[in-house]
């Protein structure tokens, strides 16, 4: 009888961990399940944000595409209207007489030796990085332009001297003319040189009987 009751405790043993054991991979069976359904669910979004971005790249490129195409049509249907000879000569003359102007009004303290060369109504506006990389900016219109002139003129003792002007650009269309250059000039005070400025300007205006200033728009970087 008590071998009976040990066989008895042995198979329930055996059969209690055959039941643990399935159990056992019965739940790590489970587990693996999960991790390889969220794996799928995982590449599948990475699949459709991949081909979301691919669609996005396609119709980027697309838009880029058309948008190039019209300027280049555009470019074709577009009028040019460059400067003739003559009016490119006169225009640099008026440049020439503006820097001339520049360097009188100063040894005159007359302002309409500069002022002269402007249509009735004006506007300017400068920008300005001093030596000390410190930039400025100042908007006049034909009145507060003439009283900045009268300001410099009695501030001190200055004289301008210009370089070679390179004209950039120059475009005419009817009475009206734009012209874009590059040059350097020197400000001197007392006679001594206080700097060495380079100086970019956008020039336009009418032609008034001749070629006069209406806006005046130029940058100088100090040294």
């Amino acid at each position: 009888m008590k071998l009976k009751i040990r066989r008895l405790s042995l198979a329930s043993l055996m059969l209690g961990m055959m039941i643990f054991g399935c159990s056992q991979d019965n739940e790590q069976f489970d587990v693996l399940t999960a991790e390889n359904s969220q794996l799928s669910i995982s590449y599948e979004q990475q699949l459709v944000e991949t081909r979301s971005a691919v669609e996005r790249a396609d119709s980027l490129q697309t838009v880029v595409h058309d948008l190039a195409q019209e300027v280049h049509e555009l470019k074709g249907e577009a009028p040019v209207y460059h400067a003739s000879k003559a009016d490119e000569e006169a225009i640099e003359a008026l440049v020439q007489n503006l820097h001339h102007g520049w360097a009188s009004m100063f040894k005159t303290n007359d302002t309409n030796d500069l002022l002269k060369f402007f249509l009735p109504k004006y506007t300017t506006s400068a920008i300005r990085i001093n030596t000390e990389n410190i930039p400025s900016v100042r908007r006049k219109n034909n009145s507060s332009f003439e009283e900045f002139l009268n300001q410099l003129i009695a501030a001190n003792n200055i004289s301008l001297s210009f370089g070679e002007t390179r004209f950039l650009y120059t475009e005419v269309k009817g009475d009206v003319f734009v012209t874009t250059y590059r040059t350097r000039f020197r400000v001197y005070e007392n006679n001594k040189q206080r700097h060495t400025s380079s100086l970019i300007t956008q020039l336009s205006g009418e032609r008034d009987g001749e070629w006069k200033v209406g806006d005046y728009h130029w940058v100088t970087f100090n040294y």
